[in-house]
């Protein structure tokens, strides 16, 4: 293959991992993954923000392509993060202080459901298990993440 060829097949492919890096990207955020979350991905999806540094890197045929054009979409890639981490953080935080009702069974730091007077939110429990009809109140909002207590 020429090189000209290579080159657009490489370009290609590295706007595809920059277009999926940012897909990737919000929807951790909305699944409440941390930033660099690969503990909290056991099935093995690799993170978005890593995903548009692969992307920026293909891109780049040279170091003045990657500080004009590769480095703005990492940079784009954080501003996405921090508007939806800001987004859902401001929508968590009315939860605080509430009491709700476990719908289903938490295990400590993994997520599930809690019933709050009809809205349903997915919460992660603090200290200690808690068991789906027990009642608990949101101690802490994490970011997107509500965290509950059991109520004693």
């Amino acid at each position: 293959m020429p090189e000209s060829t290579m080159e657009m097949l490489r370009v290609c492919v590295g706007i595809f991992f920059v277009i999926y890096g940012y897909v990737m990207s919000i929807i951790e955020r909305y699944m409440g993954m941390p930033f660099f979350g690969s503990r909290y991905q056991p099935k093995g999806v690799i993170n978005g923000f890593v995903n548009t540094i692969v992307g920026a890197v293909l891109m780049s045929v040279n170091v003045q392509i990657f500080f004009l054009v590769g480095l703005p979409l990492i940079v784009i890639n954080g501003l996405i993060q921090k508007i939806i981490h800001e987004r859902l953080k401001k929508k968590a935080k009315h939860f605080i202080g509430k009491e709700g009702k476990a719908a289903t069974d938490m295990k400590r730091k993994c997520k599930g459901f809690v019933d709050f007077n009809g809205e349903r939110a997915k919460v992660f429990p603090e200290e200690e298990d808690v068991q789906a009809g027990e009642i608990v109140y949101v101690s802490d909002v994490d970011g997107s993440m509500i965290m509950v207590r059991k109520l004693k």
